[in-house]
């Protein structure tokens, strides 16, 4: 394992872990390309009749089914705040973090607010990588992800 690799690259700069992400691994695309695929082969015409669009959610499937693979949070670095979809990213970045645990405002109302950084536990992983040092937390969640592939 690459620790400097995965710290430059695969740990977003508030703590997720892109290797467990379903963007970054595709999940997302193909469970879509499943559901477009289960209703191009089954219709579900009866199912769906009176309560939704079919052509709207087929277009809708093939959206989902054909969007990119996210990079990376650190891979998607703007030049400027403005270019940028991620607040957070952009904060850490301005001031020359490798993580948002750099800070002396962390955790800060950006992080506590963020869905996604809730959703993810990203301030309890930030802590913990603080706390443990990027070699034992990429270990630990990487274990992590390779038992639940099981």
């Amino acid at each position: 394992m690459n620790y400097e690799e995965e710290r430059n690259r695969y740990i977003s700069f508030c703590g997720s872990y892109c290797h467990t992400c379903d963007w970054f691994t595709g999940r997302i695309r193909t469970t879509f390309q499943s559901a477009l695929e289960m209703l191009e082969e089954y219709g579900f015409r009866k199912l769906l009749e009176g309560k939704a669009d079919r052509e709207n959610l087929k277009l809708g499937l093939q959206i989902l089914a054909q969007s990119e693979i996210c990079s990376g949070c650190k891979a998607e670095i703007a030049k400027t705040p403005e270019e940028d979809r991620c607040q957070i990213r952009q904060c850490c970045f301005q001031k020359g973090f490798d993580f948002c645990n750099r800070c002396v405002d962390f955790p800060c109302d950006l992080l506590k607010s963020n869905p996604g950084v809730i959703k993810f536990g990203c301030i309890e992983n930030s802590k913990e990588i603080k706390e443990k040092g990027i070699k034992r937390w990429v270990d630990k969640r990487w274990n992590e992800f390779v038992e639940e592939k099981k």
